[in-house]
């Protein structure tokens, strides 16, 4: 719990007695690695911390060929946010990489703290900002950025799990075949 106090307290304003209000409503979950964490075609009612491990969501598109959404590392936030906002089943899945223990709030629990505790309310919408903001700006680095610079891009964000994650599920979130990005490994390393 206490990389979730941290968490909270360098984000907002809040005092001990709050802070024990929240963390009341957390529950504590541990996976296995390669275990699913259930969401497929399930409406995503949680949110979820992850105090330490290795997460992956992903969705498998018209040709079954696997497609990483997210890869989630201690201290991130991580679910379906789509469908914990429309309230609609889930096509994602989550996956564990390695061990991983999470802290998850559900829907109803989050929503009375609002009330309860308001700071929590500003903290949710800036951890949504930033969710929001990290996969804009990973959409346009899709669009615009070359083979290179999208992995360049994944070593300065994610470089120290780069041996913890398979080159297939690292290509699939840097939108290559993990031919391509053998490639493009191999060219980098001349350089």
């Amino acid at each position: 719990m206490q990389k979730l106090i941290q968490e909270i307290k360098k984000t907002v304003e809040i005092s001990d007695a709050d802070l024990e209000k929240i963390i009341a409503q957390f529950h504590p979950k541990t996976f296995k690695s390669s275990e699913l964490i259930p969401s497929f075609n399930k409406t995503s009612n949680h949110i979820q911390f992850i105090q330490e491990g290795l997460i992956r969501v992903f969705t498998i598109d018209q040709q079954a060929k696997e497609i990483t959404l997210q890869i989630g590392i201690e201290n991130m936030w991580i679910n379906d946010l789509y469908s914990y906002i429309t309230r609609t089943p889930s096509k994602n899945s989550i996956e564990v990489l390695e061990p991983t223990r999470i802290l998850q709030i559900h829907r109803n629990e989050l929503e009375n703290l609002f009330k309860e505790v308001p700071p929590m309310e500003s903290f949710i919408r800036l951890k949504l900002e930033q969710t929001y903001t990290r996969l804009h700006n990973r959409t346009i680095n899709q669009i615009n950025s070359s083979a290179e610079e999208r992995y360049l891009g994944f070593r300065s964000s994610y470089g120290h799990i780069e041996n913890l994650v398979p080159q297939y599920i690292i290509a699939s979130y840097l939108n290559l075949s993990p031919e391509h990005l053998s490639k493009v490994r191999k060219k980098m390393a001349k350089k």
